[in-house]
């Protein structure tokens, strides 16, 4: 259980007169008696149409461009005697704002609150009263899954596309860093408990003070966006703190703290030399092994593009990568096959993790991620499993004892399994989960998990009206993969920094985060989503093709590759 960690001056943070907005620069010190603790160390105008370039944060050090006027104000705060967070809200100019809040993820808990151009949206230059905040999202390939900063790099589009106050945290001292460093939380139970949830929801509470005060009102609707470790945090927000957001997406959520990190270990385990059940897999290998598996698989609903839809259909039949004269796989040859004691290795690769007594532990990489095996089952941990290593851990059965003990002690209570939803959805809130099938860095099941763990403990009531789960055929951890993976979730950044861009069209047939809108606040639940992919990746060079999201357990079927051919039918 959670222990409500919060200083009185900030309980009475909401009977604060704000009669007049106040000027940015004078948040400074209007700040510090507003939230007693607070230590600012910005708060100023950054002017339109001027990149911001970020000092001192090498999560996120990435430029951020095409932005409009906005008050920027960054705050440290001490939770402990041992422990403090830095967090910062970007505040639109008034006649720009939608009058929502939104938060950033950053780290494994970070807070954005982002401000929306509102002649985007047709807003007509009122003001809404939204607020929104970003959770932690990086792209794999990046290698800081899990590193520490302001996440100034996704607060740019929020702010500037939808018109949100958006706002993000470092989540605790020396967490500003890469996935490597974890000495913040060594010996540090204040820290631990910071980056578990702490960090965030105070983080909220503040920006939604400072944004009170800067706006003259509070924000009408409240917003979390995260994916990743930011999709954690959004899932434990809405368990731990019901009011602090009215909606919540949280994409590829890694709620699962101590069986990810204890899977991320277990499955490169497998493929080390030491450990390994059979023989090592060479990295170069998984590309073939991709290709023949797709080949298998892409045509069970029907359509032939590279993409396979249900990977839970998808029983490849392995001994076509095995070596020998019978092979008929156009992929694999006298000196790009796998041994029968590869082959070993192979088909514990693809087994769900469990315990030596058959308890079930973590679910396992499905049909069609291979794409990215060698950067997740190369012998070498990803992450905080990294950690695990280091210490020393050479074999399965100290691996699953060393899980258990973080399953009973929980430090900084990291995990967001929790399926008690209840006071979430009483108050109206809504869930809305994805997860890439692809995800080669946290496997899609984990979701599937969770989203049966909720609905047993609700008696398997209908929950779609309040709790929807989006299954992404071909998409990777976030984005990526093969699959339509621009549909306007968290961190799909603009082609200006470096991305792919955002959703095809803007509206809340294609944009996840104007569904979301549309759902909390007019009652209407998304059907369906409608993904693209973009020529390599870039929106700039034209649309490949169209892909119709549905909700779990739903699933597209089509005949080409275009979404309006797509139907939906029960995932089997």
């Amino acid at each position: 259980m959670i222990t409500r960690w919060l200083p009185i001056s900030v309980a009475l943070l909401y009977g604060v007169s704000a009669e007049k907005s106040l000027d940015c620069p004078g948040l400074f010190n209007s700040s510090q008696v507003l939230i007693s603790g607070l230590k600012p160390y910005v708060s100023a105008v950054h002017p339109a149409n001027v990149t911001f370039i970020p000092v001192d944060n090498p999560a996120y050090p990435s430029p951020v461009p095409d932005l409009p006027e906005f008050c920027r104000f960054g705050a440290e705060f001490n939770t402990s005697t041992t422990s403090k967070f830095r967090f910062e809200i970007w505040m639109p100019r008034a006649e720009h704002w939608n009058g929502r809040l939104r938060s950033n993820p950053l780290f494994d808990d970070p807070l954005l609150i982002t401000p929306l151009p509102l002649r985007s949206l047709r807003f007509r230059g009122q003001w809404r009263s939204e607020y929104t905040q970003f959770g932690y999202f990086e792209p794999i390939s990046n290698n800081i899954k899990d590193a520490g900063g302001v996440n100034y790099a996704d607060m740019g589009i929020p702010l500037a596309k939808y018109g949100f106050a958006v706002a993000s945290t470092d989540t605790g001292p020396g967490h500003n860093g890469s996935v490597v460093d974890g000495t913040f939380a060594i010996s540090n139970p204040e820290s631990q408990i910071d980056f578990g949830h702490r960090a965030v929801h105070l983080s909220a509470k503040f920006a939604k003070a400072i944004s009170k005060s800067y706006y003259g009102k509070q924000s009408q609707y409240n917003y979390w966006i995260g994916c990743s470790s930011g999709g954690k945090q959004g899932v434990k927000s809405a368990q731990e703190y019901p009011e602090d957001f009215d909606g919540v997406i949280a994409g590829a959520p890694a709620q699962w703290w101590p069986h990810l990190n204890g899977f991320t270990t277990h499955v490169n385990l497998l493929n080390a030399k030491t450990t390994t059940p059979g023989a090592v897999i060479p990295t170069s290998f998984f590309g073939a092994l991709y290709q023949e598996v797709v080949a298998q698989c892409d045509n069970l609903d029907g359509v032939s593009d590279g993409i396979i839809t249900n990977p839970r259909r998808c029983k490849p039949d392995l001994s076509r990568v095995a070596c020998g004269s019978s092979n008929s796989s156009v992929y694999v040859n006298a000196t790009n096959c796998l041994s029968g004691a590869q082959l070993v290795t192979l088909k514990a690769i693809y087994t769900n993790w469990t315990s030596t007594s058959g308890e079930f532990l973590f679910p396992t990489f499905e049909p069609g991620s291979e794409f990215g095996w060698a950067g997740s089952v190369n012998g070498f941990p990803f992450g905080p499993a990294r950690v695990e290593q280091d210490i020393r851990i050479i074999n399965e059965t100290e691996l699953q004892r060393l899980t258990a003990i973080a399953d009973a002690t929980d430090p900084g209570q990291t995990n967001a399994i929790n399926p008690n939803l209840k006071p979430f959805f009483k108050r109206g809130g809504k869930l809305l989960q994805y997860h890439g099938f692809a995800d080669t860095l946290i496997p899609s099941g984990s979701s599937l998990w969770y989203y049966e763990h909720v609905r047993s403990y609700f008696n398997n009531a209908d929950l779609s009206d309040k709790y929807r789960l989006f299954m992404l055929p071909g998409v990777g951890h976030c984005s990526g993969g093969p699959g339509a993976d621009a549909f306007g979730g968290p961190g799909q950044r603009s082609v200006s920094q470096g991305s792919s861009g955002q959703s095809l069209s803007f509206d809340a047939k294609h944009d996840m985060i104007l569904a979301v809108m549309q759902w909390v606040e007019k009652g209407v639940a998304p059907e369906s989503l409608i993904g693209a992919k973009y020529v390599y990746d870039n929106r700039a060079l034209g649309t490949s093709f169209t892909r119709l999201l549905c909700p779990y357990p739903q699933v597209s079927n089509a005949s080409d590759t275009y979404a309006k051919a797509f139907i939906q039918r029960a995932l089997t």
